[in-house]
């Protein structure tokens, strides 16, 4: 028994030396770094005098896929797995999470649910955001990872809600959705808007799109926040063509001096983050960011 303690010790990172490399579950961190680089800064893996983490990860997950890249680099599954499983062991949060999903799906590995779950379970004790978020949805949802476990609305709120705290927005909506609907929290109006407005907000995954219509329906409706239908028009605008309908319903309800104020709003929001959503009252974007 003494000894395989000692096993389970050496393999499993301890909260206190894990590293995570890419905490963005969407990936943008990784796309944005693999933007800056050109085939001769990954030549120097494994042994970069730069980044070098970074850049052994990258070449590992480029190598398990045959799909053309910009690097050269070719599938080479043993090669993948050797360094992801070495990665894991020196505590690198992001192998254990890919090594879980290659269990699951038997990616260059034979599938073993019973690895998956210990490896997606220590990463995200160890704080790893993709593997709380993806813990979360495995138990709330059935198309998530469908074979690991049972549906469990404490476990789903208990995950998402890490995940959430931890900066990313779809986990922020979900927990905002959970308190609005009653799933497993008691409903609570405040609560939920408090997190959908924290996915708009957030710091992976926020932003324009399906929050900017709930932000929107909660300013208008008064649920969970005062009613404010300037602020409602603002987030309406904010969504493009999806929010023209709400934009036209709570305009009856607003002087011409208010939406013009929700417009101004608007157009500031879109300015300070240099995007754009088409705008229907002449202005244009131009290059320096700003509207004429």
């Amino acid at each position: 028994m003494y000894k395989i303690v000692v096993v389970l010790l050496i393999l499993i990172p301890s909260l206190a030396s894990a590293k995570s490399l890419f905490q963005d579950p969407s990936r943008e961190d990784l796309n944005a770094l693999l933007n800056t680089y050109g085939e001769n800064d990954l030549a120097c893996t494994p042994s970069c005098s730069i980044d070098s983490d970074r850049k052994n990860y990258i070449v590992s997950i480029l190598s398990l896929s045959d799909k053309k890249n910009n690097f050269g680099i070719s599938k080479d599954c043993g090669k993948s797995v050797r360094n992801l499983k070495k990665m894991w062991s020196d505590g690198i949060n992001d192998a254990g999470y890919d090594l879980a999903r290659m269990y699951y799906y038997g990616v260059c590995v034979d599938v073993d649910l019973t690895k998956t779950k210990q490896l997606l379970l220590t990463s995200a004790n160890n704080g790893y955001v993709p593997a709380q978020k993806l813990l979360g949805k495995s138990y709330w949802r059935e198309e998530t990872l469908g074979k690991l476990y049972s549906k469990d609305n404490e476990k789903a709120a208990f995950w998402l809600s890490k995940s959430a705290a931890s900066g990313d927005a779809e986990s922020a909506a979900m927990i905002s959705a959970f308190y609005r609907k009653g799933i497993y929290f008691e409903k609570d109006p405040v609560k939920s808007f408090y997190w959908i407005n924290k996915a708009f907000d957030s710091k992976y995954g926020s932003g324009l799109g399906a929050y900017t219509l709930d932000l929107a329906d909660f300013y208008e409706n008064g649920y969970g926040t005062e009613k404010d239908l300037i602020l409602s028009y603002k987030f309406y605008d904010l969504s493009g063509t999806a929010g023209i309908e709400g934009k036209n319903r709570i305009s009856k309800d607003m002087t011409e001096g208010e939406i013009q104020e929700a417009i101004k709003q608007s157009h500031a929001w879109q300015e300070e983050h240099n995007t754009f959503v088409p705008s229907y009252y002449g202005l244009e974007h131009q290059s320096d960011g700003s509207y004429r």
